[in-house]
């Protein structure tokens, strides 16, 4: 994410400004620190105005996530304008010399349409009344169709004076060569036929098949706070050391992850900033680093900010992908003749069809009542499953798959 920050000789005036306060000023400010209270979590502006902000101490650096959004104009050494350029939504962030951690809030900038429809009287931060918990539910979903089709055939003759034979038939081993004729390939399901001297073998394969993934990670956050999700693993890479032997280790994190920051401006308006990831492991495409074969990762990411409703749905992000691939190997001359030029080709076609969505619905919550009565938890029936022998051997029919509790 790229950031706006205030130009350089303007950060350099406020250093020059704080470096020529005397002591006692210096002193003053640093006690301010303890009135630095926590910004809000979101800040609304219109298109086209400004609304000037304040610090009890002195800002020493400030910048926003998307200047087209939202733009900062300094206003003395304690204070700055925020100026509304464009409806969306972005981060502000102020560094003051109280800490090296920056305080950060949200930028809502309403469109002068909608601003005029604005029916509540307090901004969200300050209504009292409204959830400040939102739970987001992401579904990932990914389909996968390949089809294969290859034919081939494979002749092998042999005579006094003369030798023939297709791509792939040769046979290397001498006793083979003495007996004669093609071997049969473990990948396709042949068929052979002829006698003496001369013998073919029809290669054939066509296969289908389909792969379906489906993660559903559900994460809920306070509004205006950052959380994240994460289940899978880490798989170690080493890293050679340059100029030595030595080689270290280095974890990278791949599973299903989730990051989001929701932040609740209304009753009816939640903005959502999302970033969910699944990956897996990949050893096709692994690679050797010293002597250790590490595998790649298949990753599929989505970064993204979003306004919905409470309980409404976006596709935040999808794929339809299409690769197909045709290849025919011949004789020359004889492969183009119909019918007969079969037995001197080799054709295959693949195909491959996916299709990935990502979806994603807010919702806002409340914790459940003290002492209430929690939903059973996935698998709770099959906790204290000790069944005894009559059973076992003669009513267990090994239906264990049946989804129960929160799964359901």
């Amino acid at each position: 994410m790229s950031h706006r920050c205030v130009p350089l000789y303007k950060r350099a005036a406020w250093t020059l400004i704080l470096s020529s306060l005397p002591l006692e000023m210096a002193l003053a400010a640093s006690s301010n620190c303890a009135a630095l209270e926590q910004m809000p979590s979101v800040v609304e502006v219109i298109q086209g105005a400004q609304q000037a902000l304040e610090s009890p101490v002195s800002v020493t650096r400030i910048a926003v996530g998307d200047p087209t959004v939202a733009d900062v104009h300094v206003n003395g050494s304690n204070s700055f304008l925020l100026t509304g350029v464009a409806p969306g939504t972005t981060s502000l962030m102020i560094w003051t010399a109280c800490s090296k951690t920056p305080r950060q809030s949200m930028v809502f900038v309403k469109g002068k349409a909608s601003a005029g429809l604005t029916s509540t009287a307090l901004s969200p931060s300050a209504d009292p009344t409204l959830p400040s918990q939102v739970q987001t539910d992401i579904r990932f979903v990914e389909v996968s169709r390949t089809k294969l089709q290859e034919a081939s055939t494979s002749i092998f003759g042999m005579g006094s004076d003369f030798l023939i034979g297709s791509p792939g038939s040769l046979i290397t081993s001498a006793a083979n060569v003495i007996t004669g004729g093609p071997p049969a390939n473990n990948k396709f399901f042949n068929v052979g036929f002829g006698g003496g001297r001369v013998r073919a073998m029809i290669n054939a394969l066509e296969g289908s098949g389909f792969a379906y993934t489906l993660a559903r990670p559900s994460l809920v956050a306070l509004s205006g706070q950052s959380a994240t999700f994460l289940a899978g693993g880490e798989v170690p890479i080493p890293v050679p050391s340059s100029g030595s032997d030595n080689v270290s280790i280095e974890y990278k994190e791949f599973g299903i992850r989730l990051t989001l920051t929701p932040t609740v401006v209304g009753r009816d308006r939640i903005l959502l900033k999302v970033a969910p990831e699944v990956s897996e492991l990949d050893y096709t495409n692994a690679v050797n680093i010293a002597g250790t074969l590490v595998p790649g990762l298949n990753v599929r990411r989505t970064d993204t900010s979003i306004s919905l409703a409470d309980g409404e749905s976006f596709v935040i992000s999808g794929l339809i992908s299409s690769k197909n691939s045709a290849q025919v190997n011949k004789f020359p001359g004889l492969g183009e003749i119909p019918i007969l030029g079969a037995f001197f080709r080799d054709s295959n076609t693949s195909s491959e069809e996916k299709e990935l969505l990502m979806i994603v619905t807010p919702h806002l919550v409340q914790p459940l009542a003290a002492n209430a009565q929690l939903p059973s938890l996935p698998g709770e029936n099959l906790r204290n499953y000790d069944p005894n022998w009559y059973r076992l051997y003669f009513l267990e029919n090994g239906n264990f798959n049946s989804r129960s509790g929160l799964s359901q």
